[in-house]
């Protein structure tokens, strides 16, 4: 009886398609947590700004070959801000000065002198530990202004683990501060060298971080506008308005080291 089944092709058709599912039953494994983790964690972001049509880097300060402030100056004020300094082929900001407490003190960001509207931005840095600080565009200095953000948009510079005032996702590294979380967050810790990425092309603004893209955002998009009304930005009416203005490195009370700042337009 049994070797008639097998002589019969409607047998052998059934018995294929159980065989089928049974080992594909046991080759589907559960998904663990980690593979999980990891497939939601995945960028899935495609760079919607290209940078073929660009000019050369302009070297705001290089270690190795441009090793100098003359391309800065303090923000609202020709000087340089005395916190700053360059130890050993590195540009420095200081804690000296500030209170003990991390993450308090402020106001004495350095901008640079030229100013900017479309462009690509690379910026080399090392966190201390606990560490805060941030990169700011399109800032606008004058009276009318105490500080840099107060206009400009800032890439989130921050020691993730240590920092102590900062747990939220749109307040870490790489985030549109208080505004948007990084899509991943592929950093270095305090005390490593990270490679920030910045690119702007009219209201299209990308941050990038260790060559990867981690984050895309339009300064006039409704979203946009109605997380400004939500975040700490709501009573500053220049905010993110300029389209054209200074890059600033923060002074947020610790020490970060810069050890290359470039930037080249984009036509």
């Amino acid at each position: 009886m049994m070797m008639d089944m097998f002589k019969n092709p409607p047998y052998l058709l059934l018995l294929s398609v159980f065989m089928m599912l049974g080992f594909n039953g046991c080759s589907n494994t559960p998904e663990t947590s980690k593979d999980k983790l990891a497939n939601e964690t995945k960028n899935s972001l495609e760079p919607r700004i290209m940078v073929e049509s660009i000019s050369d880097w302009v070297v705001l300060f290089d270690s190795q070959t441009h090793s100098t402030m003359d391309a800065w100056t303090g923000f609202n004020q020709e000087a340089i801000p005395e916190k700053w300094e360059i130890i050993d082929g590195i540009l420095t900001v200081s804690k000296q000065g500030d209170e003990v407490e991390k993450n308090t003190g402020f106001g004495q960001s350095i901008v640079s002198r030229d100013l900017f509207d479309n462009f690509e931005l690379e910026v080399h840095y090392r966190m201390s530990p606990g560490g805060n600080s941030g990169i700011m565009y399109h800032v606008t200095q004058g009276s009318d202004y105490k500080d840099d953000y107060e206009t400009g948009p800032e890439y989130q510079l921050l020691d993730n683990e240590l920092a102590p005032s900062e747990s939220l996702p749109h307040r870490q590294v790489a985030s549109l501060y208080d505004m948007y979380a990084p899509n991943s967050s592929p950093y270095l810790p305090a005390g490593q060298w990270n490679v920030v990425g910045i690119r702007v092309l009219d209201n299209e603004v990308e941050h990038w971080l260790n060559g990867e893209l981690v984050l895309q955002y339009n300064l006039k998009s409704a979203d946009f506008l109605q997380r400004k009304l939500q975040s700490k930005w709501n009573d500053d009416a220049d905010w993110a308005k300029a389209g054209i203005g200074h890059i600033s490195l923060q002074d947020h009370g610790d020490k970060v080291e810069f050890k290359r700042v470039a930037v080249r337009r984009i036509k």
